[in-house]
């Protein structure tokens, strides 16, 4: 598994990116590979956006990047933000402890 660490800082209103967001998660979930993704915003900073998105390999995640469809979508979502993705691999995953 890699996992893909997008930071974006947004350009236009909250609305908007999350609405181009919305759209490039709707397509990029049925991509071969894909396994889930959470989109958050920093409460320091609302201006920030946090994508971890879950792959099985680097492979799909560049095949998927390559979609038309995919691509289309991801140069209407980067009218409202500057993005800086990170390819990464799981360190450690952890859950709370039952007593």
């Amino acid at each position: 598994m890699i996992v893909l660490v997008n930071v974006f800082e947004i350009n236009d209103s909250e609305e908007n990116f999350e609405r181009a967001f919305c759209a490039v998660s709707e397509v990029m979930r049925g991509q071969s590979g894909f396994g889930r993704h959470r989109l958050v915003r920093s409460e320091s900073t609302p201006t920030t956006y946090i994508n971890v998105a879950e792959w099985t390999d680097e492979r799909s995640l560049r095949a998927a990047l390559a979609h038309p469809e995919v691509s289309r979508r991801v140069r209407t979502l980067m009218r409202s933000a500057t993005a800086v993705p990170q390819i990464c691999r799981p360190v450690l995953d952890a859950s709370r402890q039952e007593a």
